[in-house]
């Protein structure tokens, strides 16, 4: 079975004999570069470092790649990149696509992040500061165990955190509903 053709072959001439292995070669340590940079971001933000890499994978990408492509390009697994896919398309980062008659999916990135980043606030960033905020309540209550002295100190440094967190929880309403 001849292998299929993609949409940028279908619609841009073939390279030189030779040059394609070079486009080729060029293609991939774009791919594998853009994969580190979004690995490093994800690993920043608390995802997975492999979350990152599929979604730069798929960003640096001209044309939908499949699970089992994702798997090859950046030797994971297959168990770790349907998980990759699946958090994906529920972050809204990539977009799953079946061609009529092929049993195959492939994914593209969104290049827009306002969903992403929408998302990632809602799901992740908003729960922890619920969560924070509640341990900071829990440990103001615990204050009055302390000597006056170090009650003091605390006091105003829990005070500051409260502060921190009541200006987070008002100013990112204020951001998603800016992104849409």
């Amino acid at each position: 079975m001849a292998p299929r053709a993609s949409t940028a072959e279908a619609t841009h001439p073939a390279a030189p004999e030779g040059s394609a292995g070079a486009d080729d070669r060029s293609l991939h340590s774009i791919q594998r570069e853009m994969s580190a940079i979004f690995a490093d971001l994800a690993d920043l933000f608390g995802n997975p470092a492999s979350l990152g890499s599929i979604y730069g994978l798929l960003f640096a990408s001209p044309e939908p790649l499949s699970m089992e492509e994702i798997v090859e390009r950046l030797d994971i697994s297959t168990g770790t990149a349907s998980q990759g896919l699946r958090r994906l398309v529920e972050l809204e980062a990539i977009l799953p696509q079946k061609s009529d008659g092929e049993r195959v999916t492939r994914y593209t990135a969104k290049l827009e992040l306002r969903p992403f980043v929408s998302m990632f606030l809602k799901q992740q960033l908003l729960p922890r500061l619920e969560r924070s905020s509640g341990r900071v309540l829990e440990l103001q209550e615990q204050l009055s165990t302390l000597t006056p002295s170090r009650r003091k100190v605390l006091e105003t440094r829990l005070d500051r955190a409260a502060t921190w967190h009541r200006r987070a929880k008002t100013f990112l309403p204020v951001i998603r509903r800016f992104l849409g």
